[in-house]
This record gives C-alpha cells, sequence and structure tokens, in this order.
C-alpha cells in the first residue's frame, strides 16, 4: 500500500529537502572560493557544513523516494545518516584549532579520528545486525536513537557549538570591521541551528515545524557569510553602521 504522507510529514520531508539542497550548494560555494583563493580554512569550512546536515540527507532522499514510488527506504539505509557524524566533528575541529591556533592540533585531531573509528565500526555492525540497538523509525522522516547513540549525538554538537560560538565571539572583538561582521554571522548560524532544530523538535503544530526548519535553513546562508562575505554585502552592512 502506498504512503500517503501527512501535512506535517510533507513540510518534515520538503524542509529536509530544501535544506539539504541549500547546505550542498553552501558547501560547494565555500570549496569553490578555496579553489580560486587556496585557503584551507574555505575548504574545510565547505566540508564541515556540507556534513553537519548529513543527518537530514536520507529524509530528504527518502521525501523524493517516497513521493516517486510511494514506498519508504529501509531502515538500514536511512539511519546510515548517522555515519558522517565524527567525520563532521573531525573536519571541524581542524578548522578551530587551526584557525585558534590550538596547541597539540595534531594530538587532539589524532584523538577524534580514533574514536570517529570506533564509533563507525559500533555503528555499521548493529545498523546490519541488530538496529534496534541504534535506534528505530517514527514515520518517513524521523526516528529515535538509543541513549547510547543519542548521548554521543549530543556531545558532538555540544562541543561543535561550543567551539563555534567560542571562535564566533572572539571573532566579533576583531578591530577589523569585516571580520567582526563575519563574527555575528557565525553566531546567527550556531544560533539559528540549534534554535529552529529545538523548535521543531518539539513542534505541536505544522507551522512551527515549518518555522522552526525555515530558522534552521537560514542558518546554513549565515554560515556561508560568516566564511566568506561578499563585497556586496560588506558594503551595504558596513554602510548601515
Amino acid at each position: 500500500m502506498a504512503i500517503q504522507l501527512t501535512p506535517e510529514e510533507f513540510a518534515q520531508g520538503f524542509t529536509s529537502l530544501l535544506f539539504s539542497i541549500i547546505s550542498i550548494i553552501v558547501g560547494l560555494l565555500l570549496i569553490i572560493k578555496y579553489l580560486k583563493y587556496r585557503q584551507q580554512t574555505l575548504l574545510l569550512a565547505g566540508l564541515a557544513w556540507s556534513l553537519i546536515a548529513s543527518t537530514w540527507y536520507t529524509g530528504a532522499f527518502n521525501f523524493i523516494y517516497v513521493l516517486a514510488t510511494g514506498t519508504s527506504i529501509s531502515d538500514e539505509v536511512y539511519f546510515l545518516c548517522y555515519a558522517p557524524v565524527p567525520i563532521t566533528l573531525v573536519l571541524w575541529m581542524a578548522l578551530f584549532t587551526k584557525l585558534k591556533s590550538i596547541p597539540k592540533r595534531k594530538l587532539i585531531l589524532g584523538i577524534l579520528i580514533i574514536q570517529g573509528i570506533i564509533y563507525e565500526i559500533i555503528l555499521l555492525y548493529f545498523i546490519f545486525t541488530d538496529l534496534s540497538v541504534v535506534g528505530y523509525k517514527e514515520g518517513p522522516f524521523n526516528d529515535e536513537l538509543t541513549l547510547p547513540f543519542s548521548l554521543y549525538m549530543l556531545s558532538v554538537l555540544t562541543i561543535a557549538i561550543i567551539t563555534g560560538l567560542w571562535f564566533a565571539f572572539e571573532s566579533m572583538k576583531s578591530e577589523k570591521a569585516d571580520i567582526k561582521l563575519k563574527g555575528k554571522f557565525l553566531t546567527a548560524a550556531w544560533l539559528s541551528f540549534v534554535i529552529g532544530a529545538a523548535i521543531a523538535l518539539v513542534s505541536l503544530s505544522t507551522i512551527l515545524l515549518i518555522i522552526g526548519r525555515i530558522i534552521v535553513i537560514s542558518s546554513a546562508i549565515e554560515f556561508y557569510f560568516g566564511f566568506f562575505l561578499p563585497d556586496w554585502l560588506k558594503k551595504l552592512l558596513m554602510n548601515e553602521d
């Protein structure tokens, strides 16, 4: 029997698709800027943001799949969206430690890589042997992780948010107007991501869900401006100041 999407499920699927597309575009634009300017931070930022959004990708793909076939992708394939999480953390921390000139950078990244490999082995093993250890699906575009995996995701998100806001706040203290402006965009990006995701998570109506997802979508654009500020926007905002 073909799956009939409710208005809320359609909103979830469509906004997942929209956020995924915008995040991929933002990531590619930053990578293209790297190819032009050869600034490694642009490459790391582009790759990191593309993968930060990876937990939304299977929801986006499943939305298209459901519309096209009337059926959902397998639960095993769906949960593969959590596989890039440790890679995302390594890329983001590689960017953060480079920008902040953190001591013992290689040691920090080495530890993160090792824990990432362990996580991947455990995740992939249970996805294909006993998925209930990882979590279970709730509708076409929602899932519930078990406590161990939820805690891991929470710890990764906490590290990303703390370091992201730390760097953003430091940038806002810069005497250079353009760096300060980038810091404001990065602050907005992280706050939008967290607030929007929280609203979407606890939303009791389709309208609130859409509002939450739109706020999350805005975070991708703000993140891009936080690392590459177009001249037209720089002139516009600095003139206003």
